[in-house]
């Protein structure tokens, strides 16, 4: 492996829009945004000995670093969401062995999200948590709809037998 000095200035000024661009297109809030830019630059400089040229290319690895910190944002999310769930469910009133159940589901559908791979787990964030069509996805991943729309069908297929 051939050790390459990277100017973090350079780095920083060609990537942040790219970065910034995926963010957004994932995360709603304008705060989330900048904080998780903040963290991907964070997370790149602090690796930047690391990283092998050989591997891949700086953008495809900066690429990396944005959508795994994008994914760990609502993983967080989620876990905060189902924690909190049960004190919405407290305040409803309703069957206390439907409120178990929803739970439980819960609980196994964010263990099956986590089994999936980053590709399936985007799909299925930005589809069912973000609202984008399939269509909007295919532009956003730069890949030929139908592709998308076959993934969509194996990842459901795929979170019906994880979650079964």
């Amino acid at each position: 492996m051939m050790t390459r000095i990277y100017d973090k200035e350079q780095i920083y000024d060609t990537y942040y829009p790219k970065v910034v661009q995926y963010i957004r297109s994932h995360v709603g809030q304008q705060q989330d945004v900048e904080d998780l830019a903040q963290a991907v630059f964070i997370k790149v400089y602090g690796k930047l000995e690391l990283f092998d040229p050989e591997k891949s290319g700086i953008s495809t690895w900066i690429y990396n670093i944005t959508r795994n910190t994008v994914i760990d944002h609502f993983r967080t999310m989620s876990h905060r969401q189902h924690e909190e769930l049960p004190e919405i469910l407290k305040d409803e009133r309703g069957d206390a062995a439907e409120k178990v159940m929803l739970e439980e589901e819960l609980e196994e559908l964010a263990n099956a999200l986590e089994k999936l791979s980053g590709a399936e787990r985007d799909l299925i964030i930005l589809h069912y948590y973000k609202n984008y069509t399939l269509l909007d996805i295919a532009e956003m991943m730069h890949t030929p709809y139908g592709r998308i729309k076959r993934l969509h069908a194996k990842v459901l297929l795929k979170l019906k037998q994880l979650i079964r």
